[in-house]
């Protein structure tokens, strides 16, 4: 009896410190005593949120910081919003989290979390004087989403090894000049737009990157997919400086889009067959020539190419399965297109003008031109092979199928 007399405290004790280690309510932090429950647990099953007024202000300024040792996973979500008085979060041991949730937090400009390497989900919203992230070590290496938008973050070191990731949304970072992911695919969306809002635009590498979802990329200075092989959506650049894109190894994409990127001069797309959805080329004011399409075989969608370009190469175009449209300020020679279209090659709405006032787009009429499509000074160059007994077939993708 003596002997279950001496377990009966170890057993209630050890009872208490599970009950501490585990909470189906949300635990809420707001000073370091009430981060010790957390802080005893090597796994706290539950979720944390830290309030808005937190105690224990520190410094002249009454600013706040709270640091959280001890724990190394926390299976749910920790939530911080508009804590305007916190300026350093720290969980010194924590290795893997659910979801990192930070939002409207105006003065944090120390996150320190030097173990961590699994989230699935961080979401950053609104954090104006964060301008570095304090991971440590190999930093976040897999997550499932990751938003991070109007931050005061200059780069993303601590996401830099990320390897599996599912959506990833950067936008609105105004002081944020590159990214370089170690990803090898993604297969929710990736957004990138809107950072960098002092020089020419974010530079963005994804040098190991082979398959994607939907991708899209805004106001970036250069785009590097060199490893890139498919893209079973769309692959979308607007509004982009860059001067050149090229993917050596894409082969097969959903959509593909190239508008308003005013400096672009080239488009390099060597291994590309397929565009199995809409294929749009307008206005990028320096693209003079559409010349880097050399084995694009099939447009499953619309074709919509409009702009002052001057020479259109698609030696190997064999099927155009929606409409068609081509118009240009520049100098054209449609007759190849006029004739694919005379034998029902091209199945949707066709148009193909050069030397236009106001070349347009899709579903557009084509203004006043000086010179007809027929005797234009200047070919649209198009070599395409002949198939099918003689009858050449083009593919014209976009958005716009009838």
């Amino acid at each position: 009896m003596a002997i279950i007399s001496c377990l009966l405290p170890v057993v209630a004790l050890a009872s208490t410190a599970l009950a501490q280690c585990s909470n189906s309510a949300t635990l809420t932090i707001a000073s370091a005593a009430d981060a010790s429950p957390v802080a005893s647990c090597t796994t706290y099953s539950g979720s944390i949120a830290i309030p808005t007024d937190l105690s224990d202000p520190v410094g002249q300024n009454g600013y706040n910081s709270l640091s959280v040792g001890g724990v190394k996973k926390i299976t749910g979500n920790l939530t911080v919003s508009n804590a305007v008085k916190l300026s350093s979060l720290e969980f010194s041991n924590l290795q893997s989290i659910g979801g990192l949730e930070l939002g409207g937090l105006t003065v944090l400009s120390t996150l320190s979390m030097p173990q961590i390497t699994t989230v699935t989900g961080l979401n950053f919203t609104a954090l104006a004087a964060l301008q570095q992230l304090s991971f440590g070590g190999t930093g976040i290496t897999q997550a499932d989403s990751i938003l991070i938008t109007n931050t005061g973050l200059s780069s993303l070191m601590g996401l830099n090894n990320l390897q599996q990731v599912t959506t990833f949304n950067i936008n609105n970072n105004p002081s944020l000049q590159n990214i370089s992911l170690q990803v090898t695919s993604i297969s929710g969306a990736l957004n990138i737009e809107a950072n960098d809002g002092f020089v020419s635009g974010l530079q963005t590498s994804f040098p190991l990157l082979e398959t994607a979802k939907n991708m899209t990329f805004r106001n970036c200075s250069s785009v590097l997919l060199p490893s890139l092989a498919n893209v079973s959506q769309d692959l979308g650049f607007y509004g982009n400086t860059m001067e050149s894109f090229a993917a050596p190894n894409l082969t097969t994409t959903g959509g593909l889009i190239f508008v308003d990127n005013v400096d672009l001069t080239n488009i390099s797309l060597p291994s590309l067959t397929s565009v199995n959805a809409s294929y749009q080329i307008a206005n990028n004011t320096m693209l003079k020539q559409i010349n880097g399409f050399q084995k694009l075989s099939v447009v499953g969608g619309a074709l919509d190419f409009n702009g002052n370009f001057t020479d259109v190469e698609l030696p190997a175009l064999t099927q155009v399965r929606g409409a068609f449209n081509m118009q240009s300020s520049g100098t054209l020679n449609c007759s190849a297109f006029d004739q694919d279209n005379s034998n029902k090659v091209i199945k949707g709405n066709y148009v193909c003008k050069g030397s236009l006032s106001k070349p347009g787009g899709a579903n557009t009429k084509p203004s006043s031109s000086s010179t007809s499509s027929s005797s234009a000074a200047q070919p649209l160059n198009v070599n395409i092979p002949t198939v099918m007994g003689g009858t050449s077939i083009l593919a014209g993708l976009l958005q716009f199928i009838l």
